[in-house]
């Protein structure tokens, strides 16, 4: 890193640097992510979605380098997901994860936004460590079943969640 890094949202102008480094890391953990990035669809369309509904994507910058992203993409059930969170690989065990989640559950919490949750694989355990210490807490295990490039996958999966609003009653979590 050279600087103090910035969080802000996204623009236009991040759109090839937010799209490599989402395929860069998605890349790199072969057995996190599906690696067909149709799959997953548009980023950038998906973010113009997630922000007509009150979510964002924002990033990390190291002055003019996206080193990091991460997104609120809100659910039909008035909910909030945190996804997309990546971080440059050599950039990672300096914060910037937990500076993006947390700023993720700010933004998320000033739009009002009852509970955020999540859904990681069992093959990112400093992930999965970053999200319990700010309070996320297992909610279930998935085996993630579907097909990639016509084969069949399998992914573990936990989820989690995190209430927002002190009148979140904790039974509605479920």
């Amino acid at each position: 890193m050279t600087g103090p890094v910035t969080v802000r949202a996204a623009t236009d102008d991040d759109t090839k640097a937010l799209c490599a480094l989402y395929c860069d890391s998605v890349r790199c953990n072969r057995d996190g992510f599906i690696q067909d990035l149709g799959f997953h669809g548009c980023l950038i369309t998906k973010t113009l979605l997630w922000r007509e509904k009150g979510g964002d994507m924002l990033v990390a910058c190291d002055g003019a380098s996206l080193i990091g992203m991460g997104a609120l993409a809100p659910g039909d059930d008035g909910r909030v997901e945190l996804c997309k969170l990546h971080v440059d690989a050599s950039c990672q065990g300096r914060g910037i994860g937990r500076m993006m989640v947390s700023r993720l559950i700010a933004l998320a919490a000033e739009r009002g936004f009852p509970e955020m949750k999540l859904h990681v694989t069992k093959t990112q355990g400093p992930a999965i460590r970053l999200y319990q210490s700010v309070g996320f807490r297992f909610t279930g295990e998935e085996l993630f079943a579907t097909t990639v490039f016509g084969e069949p996958v399998q992914f573990p999966t936990v989820h989690m969640r995190l209430a927002l609003l002190a009148q979140e009653p904790e039974a509605a979590v479920a």
